[in-house]
């Protein structure tokens, strides 16, 4: 590829641009591996994600509908479609600040997701990173998969539908994909397979293009009564569940030696679809097993997909001989991990946090598996029984198992119809671009990337969207708020509108300055310097705003929202202005990701009971003892390393400085006071409002007090 292997070109789009890019090639070409090294090389923020929970466990990753709570009904790529996605999103702010911080996202097996399920993954991204005008809300995207193999799914009445919006159910069908096309890269280097004459007929079954001599060649391999030795170790390859699981339990039974149970050890979220082997192993000394895990040990003793038959059963202890090898294996159970995406709070990274673990030996019974799950997998002997074949690429995929085709055998004959691929397919691979075009398209997008780096670092947009949705959800919520609250959440957002107004004019300056031939590149450095000094020191400024929050509610709903929204915006802005200041002098892409590596969250504490909040902002007939209570208040909160809606609530500081409680037996009836509570502090309020009585000469109202009815706890 003119220097450059497809492998190294689609490594190097992943690493050094923004491009998205569709990664496919045939089985056995690396795209596994590719997604493995990737991952554990490269300094963006990224998730992995996939459309079934096994496909999600295999790849490390989670399933596509959990990480965007996605519904599993139709998506609509209209207005009313969009509203009613985000109206039903129900995503915690730990969520959010995940997909705020993410940079890549992998979908691998992208051939099983459908059209409008892309275009929601499009929805949410845009939605929440506040990025509306770009498709996936400027996450680069990488799209893994072979068309050719597993297709999506939809139902009859879901096509329904669907059908009045797409031409088709692929992900290439999607909306966002017209707007925004990927790289498309081929691995062409095939691993498994080196017979040329083998490989050559499962490019033909592939393409659909089967010439006679190909379709012959296949024939030839037909044997509906093979029965092999259990030695010569062949596993069958068959359409549906119902049938690999019926030859292997027949097998099973043949054998007359004991049964061993053998259960894994499931421990928290993880769900049953997405179990990698049977919850229950039912094993026989003599069973047909194979491996569906590669061994970590070196030297590696077993892979995914090797067979072998169980020797010895004692103890727990499995030993398992596969052909070929002089020593046995001793089985041990392995763990897999169901995994999640958060937000490291200390530098924003976005890190794997394991919430759910797998234990089981890494086995499954081989005298038969579905075509389905041997995807990823190779043999060295297989049986085909493809005959019954229910969708394009089956039959390919079962082909493209085996290492040569001499090591396979079709128990029901291949007809022209089990190999169909679709032509919507066949039309989508055929725009694939000369691998000249693809390397040319690699150095402009090389230098995009740094552009559209640098136009994000001055744009404030996105800061300034998500301050005005903290604005709209603290507005509705208003009654709840401090009377001050409203007037600072817009105060917020008129310094972040100020600062995206000059940004603004200042992003079009740099690409005035960056579309001259040729490009002044210090008069360029000078700019960035300059503006770089001025943002900081309005973002210094916003930060301490911020942080002179002094709203208070007794909702902790809305507290908890009031309080995720601020402190999401501080960190942004924290960030933004490391992001400014250290690239200020030389920007380039390798010094924007070490200064974001470096990037550590400053303290930042709040809370809608805020320990800096001001008494007099709360209406009271006494505002001046309002104000000592508070002060109060906090004072035991801090000492007392408790929140301060656990010491006193607004409305128990406002009954309190309204009605002015002097005893014990009084104070027990202002709300939130219970006797716990009084005996722990109520000591302290009462001297205050002893002394506040006793300096102003006034009585206290509790006659006039009437009491909230508390309700009673059930026994």
């Amino acid at each position: 590829m003119s220097g450059f292997s497809p492998y190294e070109c689609a490594k190097e789009f992943a690493a050094h641009t923004g491009r998205s890019i569709f990664i496919t090639g045939k089985a056995g070409t690396g795209k596994t591996t590719f997604l493995r090294q990737f991952r554990a090389e490269t300094t963006k923020q990224l998730a992995v994600v996939a459309p079934t929970g096994v496909a999600a466990v295999n790849a490390g990753g989670t399933t596509i509908h959990s990480f965007f709570q996605l519904p599993f009904t139709p998506f609509t790529p209209t207005p009313a479609g969009r509203e009613s996605l985000i109206a039903r999103m129900k995503m915690n702010s730990a969520r959010r600040n995940v997909i705020r911080e993410l940079e890549v996202l992998v979908i691998d097996e992208i051939s099983m997701v459908r059209a409008d399920v892309l275009d929601a993954i499009d929805t949410v991204l845009r939605h929440v990173r506040h990025r509306r005008g770009e498709p996936f809300g400027g996450v680069q995207m990488i799209f893994i998969g072979d068309l050719y193999q597993l297709s999506p799914v939809a139902k009859a009445d879901e096509w329904q539908i669907l059908s009045a919006y797409y031409q088709g159910i692929y992900f290439f069908h999607s909306r966002v994909m017209q707007e925004a096309p990927p790289v498309y890269v081929e691995f062409d280097k095939i691993f498994r397979q080196s017979d040329n004459v083998f490989i050559r007929v499962l490019n033909e079954v592939r393409n659909d293009a089967l010439s006679p001599e190909a379709f012959s060649l296949l024939q030839s391999r037909y044997e509906p009564h093979f029965n092999p030795s259990p030695e010569e170790n062949y596993i069958t390859l068959t359409t549906h569940n119902f049938s690999a699981d019926g030859i292997n339990s027949s097998e099973l039974e043949k054998i007359t030696t004991n049964v061993h149970l053998f259960n894994a050890v499931v421990k928290g979220e993880f769900p049953e679809n997405a179990f990698p082997v049977e919850q229950q192993l039912e094993l026989k000394e003599g069973a047909k097993v194979m491996f569906v895990r590669n061994d970590t040990e070196t030297p590696r003793r077993f892979f995914n997909g090797k067979i072998g038959t169980v020797t010895h059963i004692r103890d727990e202890v499995i030993t398992v001989h596969c052909p070929g090898d002089a020593d046995e294996i001793t089985v041990s159970p392995v763990t897999w991990e169901n995994i999640r995406y958060t937000t490291n709070p200390e530098n924003q990274t976005v890190d794997e946090e394991i919430i759910g673990t797998f234990e089981q030996l890494p086995l499954r019974l081989a005298w038969a598996i579905t075509i389905h799950k041997s995807q990823g997998l190779t043999f060295d002997k297989a049986i085909i029984d493809a005959g019954k074949a229910f969708s394009p690429g089956q039959v390919y995929v079962a082909l493209s198992r085996c290492r040569s085709l001499h090591s396979l055998v079709l128990k029901s004959p291949i007809n022209r119809y089990s190999i169909g691929v679709d032509e919507q397919v066949v039309r989508f691979s055929s725009s694939r671009p000369e691998v000249t075009g693809v390397v040319e398209e690699l150095h402009s997008a090389k230098e995009q990337f740094r552009i559209t780096l640098l136009l994000q670092l001055f744009d404030f947009s996105p800061l300034l969207q998500m301050a005005r949705s903290w604005y709209f959800a603290t507005k509705e919520n208003e009654s709840s708020f401090s009377e001050g609250t409203i007037p600072f959440v817009d105060g917020i957002c008129k310094q972040l509108a100020e600062i995206e107004q000059v940004a603004g004019k200042f992003r079009i300056q740099l690409q005035q300055i960056i579309r001259q031939t040729p490009v002044d590149s210090s008069f360029l450095a000078a700019r960035i310097n300059a503006s770089a000094t001025y943002f900081a020191d309005k973002i210094e400024t916003l930060l301490r705003s911020l942080q002179e929050s002094a709203a208070t509610t007794d909702n902790r709903a809305n507290a908890r929202e009031y309080d995720d929204d601020i402190t999401a915006i501080f960190t942004a802005a924290a960030l933004k202005k490391q992001l400014i200041t250290a690239t200020a002098e030389d920007f380039s892409v390798e010094a924007y990701y070490k200064a974001r590596s470096l990037f550590r969250k400053p303290a930042f504490v709040t809370t809608s009971y805020s320990r800096d909040s001001k008494g007099e902002q709360l209406k009271s007939i006494h505002p001046e003892l309002l104000s000592e209570l508070v002060q109060l208040r906090n004072k035991i909160s801090k000492e007392e390393n408790l929140p301060v809606y656990i010491v006193a609530s607004v409305k128990t500081l406002v009954q309190m400085a309204d009605y002015l409680p002097e005893t014990e037996k009084q104070l027990l009836k202002i709300d939130g006071f219970g006797k716990i509570k009084v005996q722990r502090f109520g000591a302290q309020f009462l001297e205050l409002i002893t002394s506040y009585i006793t300096t102003y000469d006034i009585e206290s109202r509790m006659i006039h007090f009437t009491e909230t009815k508390k309700r009673k706890k059930k026994k």
